[in-house]
């Protein structure tokens, strides 16, 4: 590397950084967040791995590190989800090195740029989740793929074999990195006993981690995402990668329909261009490096897909993002190709343009941006009494998490508990308004999409589970939460 590349690749890897960590606290945790603040991160590390087995359906490695990173940094939402803006921003020159496997500095520094700024990868490495470290060790798993399929060697292979094993105890869906990956290894080099090996190393991991993956999805969750359908999910995933993660597809404000219509558009053309110009100015290992990476992070998206159709469906957009490096490595290598030129240069501004643009956007409006479930539960302020929150079900937990809640559960609450207030937190403008004494007080709208209703009796009133759970009293899926000191036996 040249002085004036690491001076770039630095520069690059320093926007990456500030892009992640200036702004950790601005939105509130969603539901899965409070879930890995409040649920998996017990106070001893055997009760974080009781959590992990019985509450998660993910491998153990990010929740360990978390628990170790929380003892430091607390569970707050800058200090946890501190650990996964460091993930995405080491992914950034893992991604350099990727690119200039195939191709040349240019290429690895456009690969860098564009996933500093990719918005998805920002996004997720401001989630106190796996995804950012399932992306970081599949990027140094390609690192080392690219590497031994260019020169093998037992150094470069044994490093992909740690990267892939790292990998796939950070998320179960590096299977479909790895797998093909594995694949292609085999098949450009069939006599080498140490390809054999080191595929059977992964294989023997994935077989090990398969017990643990079974105790998880035994544990009778939904796969609420199983609701929409297969070709829905897909084409999400593909917006998301260029347009971020809120709001679904076209559920926003016409502005906001036209940034992800047009990053959608504009994202799939720069793709094609990317192709194109690697396939017409490319050399041939420019050309050989972008098929091999290609095809590894194509069969990612492709193979669940696949499997969701014939009713193996775990297609959930967000576990789909490991692919995400693999193609914006394409990207680099296409607009940063031998003989791109100022074409290859346009493209790749047009590409950091359109994702600043982006990020830019999920920062300004509050439909591009995760629930607000803390400025609700400002909102709803602190309880003068014991009470009942009615609230969707995706925001029990980040609730649960702001208000010192508990979860309304008749296994908790058997002879219910008695209140004088019901408050109801609804996404929707029809309600069933509890009943037995209860009046409406107040009704206010929360930007962007919620409408508090608070209702209040006369005199305290027992209220059961059943009252106010299920569709009861929201016309959507819903959870009841009860705080203001009602203990079990009220």
């Amino acid at each position: 590397m040249t002085r004036g590349s690491a001076w770039a690749l630095a520069s690059i890897t320093l926007i990456a950084a500030l892009i992640r960590f200036l702004v950790l606290g601005h939105q509130s945790y969603d539901h899965d967040e409070a879930v890995t603040a409040a649920r998996v991160l017990q106070p001893g590390l055997a009760g974080t791995w009781d959590a992990i087995v019985h509450g998660e359906r993910s491998p153990p490695l990010y929740y360990l590190l978390a628990w170790v990173w929380s003892k430091a940094f607390g569970t707050g939402a800058v200090g946890l989800r501190s650990l996964s803006a460091l993930f995405g921003t080491l992914t950034v020159p893992v991604a350099y090195r990727a690119a200039v496997e195939f191709g040349r500095p240019r290429a690895g520094l456009i690969a860098a740029a564009l996933v500093a700024l990719n918005p998805y990868l920002v996004w997720y490495s401001q989630e106190a989740r796996s995804y950012a470290l399932f992306v970081l060790f599949s990027a140094v798993a390609l690192v080392y793929f690219a590497r031994s399929v260019r020169a093998p060697s037992r150094t470069s292979l044994t490093l992909w074999v740690v990267a892939s094993a790292l990998a796939l105890v950070s998320h179960y869906f590096a299977v479909f990195l790895i797998g093909p990956q594995a694949v292609l290894l085999l098949l450009a080099d069939q006599r080498r006993r140490g390809t054999i090996a080191a595929v059977a190393a992964i294989a023997a991991l994935g077989l090990a981690l398969v017990p643990l993956a079974v105790a998880q999805e035994g544990s009778d969750r939904r796969n609420g995402f199983t609701q929409l359908s297969v070709a829905g999910r897909a084409g999400e995933t593909l917006l998301n990668y260029v347009a971020s993660e809120e709001p679904a597809p076209l559920a926003g404000s016409s502005s906001v329909d036209l940034v992800q219509i047009g990053a959608g558009i504009a994202g799939a053309l720069l793709l094609v261009l990317a192709v194109g110009l690697v396939a017409n100015r490319g050399s041939p290992e420019e050309k050989h490096g972008a098929l091999a990476v290609g095809l590894a992070g194509g069969a990612a998206i492709v193979v669940p897909i696949l499997l969701a159709i014939v009713g193996i469906d775990f297609l959930n957009p967000r576990n789909l993002i490991g692919s995400v490096v693999p193609l914006l490595v394409v990207a680099g290598l296409g607009f940063g190709a031998q003989r791109a030129g100022r074409a290859g240069i346009a493209a790749a501004l047009a590409g950091c343009v359109l994702f600043s643009g982006v990020l830019a956007a999920v920062y300004a409006s509050v439909q591009m941006q995760r629930p607000d479930w803390r400025g609700a539960a400002r909102s709803i302020g602190p309880p003068s009494g014991p009470r009942v929150l009615v609230v969707p079900h995706n925001g029990d937990d980040p609730l649960a998490y702001y208000l010192n809640a508990q979860k309304f559960k008749p296994s908790r609450f058997p002879r219910g508990v008695r209140v004088r207030e019901i408050d109801v937190l609804s996404t929707r403008t029809e309600i069933t308004p509890p009943r037995h004494g209860f009046r409406l007080v107040r009704e206010e709208g929360l930007a962007p999409l919620f409408v508090l209703r608070r209702f209040r009796a006369a005199q305290p009133r027992r209220v059961q589970v059943d009252q106010v759970s299920g569709d009861r009293v929201l016309h959507e899926r819903s959870s009841a939460l009860v705080d203001g000191g009602a203990g079990g036996d009220t």
